[in-house]
């Protein structure tokens, strides 16, 4: 299996504009996906002496107080059917549709649940035709909703180019 060129930066909403090219860029593809984290202000005591890795963060007994958004185009045969898939890893539980939706965050008219589970996150399907600005903003919208800590404002997006 080879490695996929990534491409890493951070950016601060809501201007989402160098995202939103990424993710038009992956949907003409039909491959890759983008990872979006927010930045956490974190006191010196809650500083990891070592990182457990992304592995640890997603497959660990505890779940991590920060939210994960990652966005993925539909596949080439797909996209004349599907919209693009946000799926988020979140520390606040089941029914995050309805507590998104309790703190302004509603899932826009079109777009369908797949799956809003405690430990597996939530993931969404895109309306066919939604502009990727639109996509970027809601999920860092609800990226910060479900955040259970203090954030900077700022993002960082990690893209994985097909």
């Amino acid at each position: 299996m080879s490695r996929r060129e990534k491409q890493e930066f951070e950016f601060s909403p809501p201007d989402v504009s160098r995202v939103s090219a990424y993710l038009e860029t992956l949907g003409e593809a039909g491959d890759g996906w983008i990872n979006l984290l927010p930045g956490v202000e974190l006191a010196e005591e809650d500083q990891p002496s070592a990182s457990p890795g992304l592995f640890g963060i997603l497959f660990g007994s505890k779940t991590p107080p920060v939210t994960m958004g990652t966005l993925m185009p539909p596949k080439l045969t797909r996209r004349q059917f599907d919209g693009v898939t946000i799926g988020l890893m979140h520390p606040t539980g089941n029914k995050a549709v309805a507590r998104l939706s309790g703190l302004g965050v509603p899932l826009p008219t079109g777009w369908v649940v797949r799956q809003d589970h405690a430990r597996r996150g939530l993931v969404i399907r895109t309306a066919l035709g939604t502009p990727t600005g639109d996509v970027v903003q809601w999920t860092v919208r609800a990226g910060t909703a479900l955040c259970r800590e203090e954030l900077t404002g700022r993002w960082q997006a990690i893209v994985y180019l097909p």
